[in-house]
């Protein structure tokens, strides 16, 4: 009798079509012999196209389990002292997910280019579960030996009488000669580990693993490359929760398939995958598990799992982790209070939200007003990075009073902490006091590391990537916002602004009596010299009478060409012209270096004053 392999779905999360771990559980009715007297009862033998095959057992006494098992590793590199089994078969214990047995160098015996292992194991009374894996291959030549990742995704197969550059072709052109993919599929056809019991043991039986833990709340197992979970729960009381997760971190490094639970109120991590609490998980040194009791006070969670781009279920490229089909995060109820008091649950709208510019990509700017009509406290949250030279934030956001253009709150890197993940992910959560007025909110990126596009492990709130502003405080009153507003206030006299390249542009206006007015400009200079600048000219006569030059200006943020001039001058009635000019480069939205801290205003503009 075959068992068909269980390929059912793993919490919405379904492996690639294109992909075939197998639970393969071959218990044959004919007896297959394998020691004298013996009954098969698990066989899992090809790995041509499958990684990983998998059978599970249940022993109701304790049991002698013959065991012969077929395997290789490279065998130039343990003659060195050095080198481990690519092919090889485990068992665990299915309740603990503990390992109980191993083919390793030890306890096999060489067989030409193959490992073989043939003996009977002592099992106690359970049920276990019993793993073969072929992720990699060895060949050698007469000057070095190498062991490549099998990534069964990538054909080498002849398609249409055309041969693909497969997994095996530069790996061939290296080692000089070309029958290395038929050597693997002909010594992987032949690796095979077998079961057998004593045949008066009928009461022996199968299952398809992995057993799932009792009580499960949640779990999102399998997890492929570059996969990024998130799920909502909300606990109705406190409740401790054990949480199983599997991992991957490199030697000397941070985490790159990793899980984490934030609190949605606060933003704050309760629970972390992170090199203190993780223990090595089986298989490759990078392999890490956390299995732990966390506790939890009542209220609303988010937990994340994330992958990078290798290792992982779809492929492993070293040794798998002895729970291979668990690779993920599970969550799991201690008792009935946890059982009940655990909801799984969808995003709730965030409250008080006066701005929100989050989720930005790479090179992106955004902004939003908002009018405050009393003085109030509001709180800041923003998720950034920091630049490589650490004083410096690379994505970052600040907030400005709109009508005077003075920045009244930055993301500085000092005033930042670590946002999880890689360590240039930064984070504020503040709140400060702002006076009645209106006031400008924006957030820029630079090129790389950003929202769905990171080149380093993600931050812990990824999702928040950018900046928001609430209202501060459960009582506070969100009829004293004005949201959306456009930022051309009352007392602007003329205004050019978001000026693009190679512009020539001018707007008239008259003063009925003699004024003072505020000129607030952003353009682009450098040695002593303006590119992009604005003046005024008297309109009967055509005489310039002011003009943007860089003496009178000053840094106005970002890159350190960006120049800016916030100055008053008295004008007398009459008619004029007010001017900008650009050069080719380095203008609102084709910025060459980064943008100033008001960019928007790129540009010029007068107000009355006051």
């Amino acid at each position: 009798m075959n068992i068909i392999p269980d390929l059912s779905a793993r919490s919405n999360l379904n492996p690639p079509p294109w992909i075939h771990f197998a639970f393969l559980l071959l218990v044959l009715a004919a007896p297959l012999s394998v020691s004298a007297g013996g009954r098969t009862i698990i066989q899992l033998k090809d790995f041509d196209q499958t990684e990983v095959k998998a059978g599970g057992f249940v022993l109701p006494h304790d049991t002698q389990v013959h065991i012969h098992a077929r395997g290789a590793g490279d065998e130039k590199r343990w003659k060195k002292g050095d080198g481990e089994m690519f092919a090889y078969g485990w068992i665990i214990n299915a309740g603990t997910r503990e390992l109980v047995w191993k083919m390793d160098r030890d306890n096999t015996r060489r067989e030409k280019e193959d490992r073989v292992f043939d003996d009977d194991v002592a099992f106690k009374k359970g049920s276990y579960e019993v793993y073969f894996a072929a992720y990699a291959f060895s060949a050698n030549s007469p000057f070095t030996s190498f062991t490549i990742n099998i990534d069964r995704r990538k054909d080498s197969h002849p398609i249409d009488g055309v041969k693909k550059r497969g997994i095996f072709s530069w790996f061939q052109e290296l080692m000089g000669h070309h029958d290395i993919e038929k050597e693997f599929k002909k010594r992987s056809k032949e690796w095979v580990i077998e079961l057998a019991v004593d045949e008066h043991d009928a009461d022996v039986t199968m299952f398809s693993p992995p057993k799932e833990f009792p009580n499960t709340l949640f779990h999102a197992t399998r997890v492929g490359e570059k996969e990024h979970i998130r799920q909502y729960f909300s606990l109705s009381r406190p409740v401790s929760l054990r949480i199983y997760a599997l991992g991957e971190t490199p030697e000397g490094g941070d985490p790159v398939d990793y899980g984490w639970i934030v609190d949605v109120k606060t933003h704050k991590r309760i629970w972390e995958m992170e090199g203190s609490n993780l223990t090595n998980a089986g298989g490759a040194e990078k392999n890490v598990k956390f299995d732990g009791v966390v506790a939890f006070p009542a209220g609303e969670y988010i937990l994340y799992y994330t992958t990078d781009d290798s290792h992982s279920y779809t492929d492993w490229n070293a040794a798998p982790p002895a729970d291979p089909f668990n690779y993920g995060v599970t969550l799991i109820a201690r008792d009935d209070q946890a059982q009940t008091g655990f909801k799984l649950t969808t995003p709730k709208q965030e409250q008080n939200v006066i701005v929100q510019l989050t989720m930005l990509g790479n090179s992106e700017t955004r902004n939003a007003c908002f009018s405050l009509k009393a003085p109030a406290r509001v709180h800041v949250y923003a998720i950034g990075e920091r630049a490589n030279f650490r004083r410096q934030m690379a994505d970052y956001g600040w907030i400005i009073n709109a009508n005077t253009r003075e920045k009244v709150w930055t993301m500085e890197v000092d005033n930042t902490e670590p946002a999880g993940g890689a360590s240039k992910n930064r984070m504020v959560d503040e709140v400060i006091s702002l006076p009645k007025g209106t006031y400008t909110v924006y957030y820029q990126t630079d090129d790389s590391h950003a929202y769905n596009d990171w080149n380093s492990a993600p931050p812990f709130d990824p999702e928040h990537w950018g900046i928001t502003v609430y209202g501060e405080g459960e009582n506070f009153n969100m009829h004293n916002v004005e949201k959306g507003i456009n930022p051309k206030t009352a007392g602007t006299i003329a205004q050019i602004v978001r000026v693009e390249d190679d512009a020539r542009m001018s707007q008239t206006f008259a003063l009925e009596k003699p004024t003072r007015i505020r000129i607030y400009a952003i353009g682009e200079g450098q040695n002593n010299e303006m590119f992009d600048y604005g003046y005024i000219e008297a309109g009967s006569t055509g005489k310039i009478i002011w003009q943007m030059t860089y003496s009178m200006t000053f840094h106005a943020g970002g890159g350190r060409k960006n120049r800016m001039v916030n100055t008053s001058i008295l004008l007398d009635k009459g008619e004029y012209r007010l001017h900008y000019v650009s050069d080719d480069s380095h203008s609102f939205n084709h910025w060459n270096t980064d943008p100033p801290d008001d960019p928007t205003m790129w540009g010029i503009t007068l107000y009355k004053e006051e």
